[in-house]
């Protein structure tokens, strides 16, 4: 039996078909079957709701001096996103109209930048870190 999933369904959907389930007692009408969908999640997205969530991961440098990143969409096209300097780590941006359609709506494909933070510094790279801290008087 082939059955048309609905676009957008969503976890705990469930389907009604009239008439296709076991037969009744007594040799009466046979039953409704009932299908309730359970959605694998995605290995990249996210979903809250109609709004797809991609996470993102990018480097000190884009978040602190800014930069212009890549995504892809949930059909597969790419979007450029700009992130601003000094972007924090888990600032979302908004893509309208990139998330999923359901019922005549559609949500939003929403980027979240996971800044990466490199575990070693070569010895110049930590002396430039040293450098950068004390000229902005940070602590470490």
């Amino acid at each position: 039996m082939m059955i048309t999933v609905p676009p957008g369904v969503d976890s705990g959907t469930k389907i009604r078909l009239k008439g296709q389930g076991g037969r009744g007692l007594r040799n009466g009408p046979p039953g409704d079957l009932l299908i309730t969908f359970q959605v694998e999640p995605d290995r990249f997205f996210k979903r809250e709701g109609l709004d797809v969530i991609a996470p993102v991961p990018i480097n000190i440098a884009q978040a602190t001096l800014g930069s212009k990143i890549s995504v892809k969409t949930l059909d597969g096209k790419k979007v450029a996103i700009r992130i601003p300097h000094g972007t924090p780590n888990g600032k979302r941006f908004r893509v309208r109209g990139q998330g999923i359609t359901k019922d005549g709506r559609t949500g939003d494909l929403i980027v979240q930048v996971d800044v990466s933070v490199p575990e070693k510094l070569t010895e110049d790279q930590e002396k430039a870190m040293r450098e950068f801290a004390e000229a902005s008087g940070l602590k470490y």
